[in-house]
């Protein structure tokens, strides 16, 4: 049986109906932020760039396709290193909540 993770309401994500991780950057430049969000969406993903309330930072935003069996270590260290080859800071990641369940 296909990994996946199971929601309370019986929904599991799969490949083709994902569940979406949101990830957070900051960057002094809109230009870029926008190249980093260009790289995430060469990988599939979708994105958005605004200012943040602060005025002086760009926000990315990008949901990651995911089936929720993944190591979020690697994916961490990965979104750190987009950030800092286009000048940013990581902010981290938020997944939909779940009763913990995984079915094997």
């Amino acid at each position: 049986m296909e990994k996946g993770r199971t929601f309370e309401n019986g929904y599991r994500a799969s490949q083709e109906f994902p569940e979406y991780i949101d990830h957070w950057f900051y960057f002094p430049m809109n230009s870029d932020a926008e190249m980093a969000a260009a790289s995430l969406r060469e990988r599939g993903w979708s994105t958005r760039v605004e200012l943040a309330p602060d005025d002086t930072h760009w926000v990315l935003w990008a949901p990651q396709p995911a089936r929720g069996d993944e190591d979020m270590n690697d994916i961490y260290s990965d979104m750190d290193a987009v950030a800092t080859k286009f000048n940013g800071t990581y902010d981290g990641y938020g997944r939909p909540m779940d009763d913990g369940a995984f079915v094997q």
